[in-house]
């Protein structure tokens, strides 16, 4: 009996525990036993699961969808065109649960204004797609802070061309999480 204490205690000083949940040789390797079982720590759970030892669940990223606002509104309104609400329709049968909806602004109007019209956009495509899906949505007006990145050419006085070229920054993202 002895000597099987002495090789088990051998054993588990061999090994290390990790963070992954598993019982790791000095090799990093996960240890196995002569069932080739994975040894788990009394730290493990479902999500630390590894291929070939467990059966791993594949779980899907949230994908955010971006929408061009110039679709959805007219210029400087929260109100949804009947494109907008076309393309919300296309959008709404892969909804479904929790998510979040971002409003986005151009760089044109005051912060607090933008703050308040992306807020809007977002609340507006929000209340829009839980009428047409089964899902809730948290709500943010990010204002202009969060450029498209594509809009860095576009200067000017305030005119039909600043407006046009700006329209990349104007925009609602969708993103579901569950």
């Amino acid at each position: 009996m002895n000597k099987f204490l002495s090789i088990i205690t051998l054993f588990v000083a061999s090994a290390s525990a990790v963070a992954g949940g598993y019982v790791t040789a000095t090799d990093g390797s996960i240890v196995k036993t002569g069932s080739d079982l994975c040894l788990h720590t009394g730290y493990y759970s479902s999500a630390d699961a590894v291929k070939g030892c467990d059966p791993v669940v594949e779980t899907k990223k949230p994908v955010p969808v971006t929408l061009n606002s110039d679709v959805l509104f007219a210029f400087d309104s929260a109100k949804l065109t009947a494109a907008g609400k076309a393309a919300l329709d296309t959008l709404a049968p892969q909804v479904a649960g929790q998510g979040f909806v971002e409003g986005h602004t151009d760089r044109i109007g005051t912060v607090d204004y933008n703050k308040t019209l992306s807020n809007a956009r977002a609340k507006a495509v929000a209340d829009y797609l839980s009428t047409k899906a089964k899902a809730t949505f948290v709500v943010s007006g990010i204002g202009a802070t969060q450029p498209s990145g594509k809009t860095a050419q576009c200067i000017g006085p305030m005119s039909p061309q600043l407006i046009a070229c700006l329209a990349p920054d104007r925009r609602v993202t969708v993103t579901v999480i569950k």
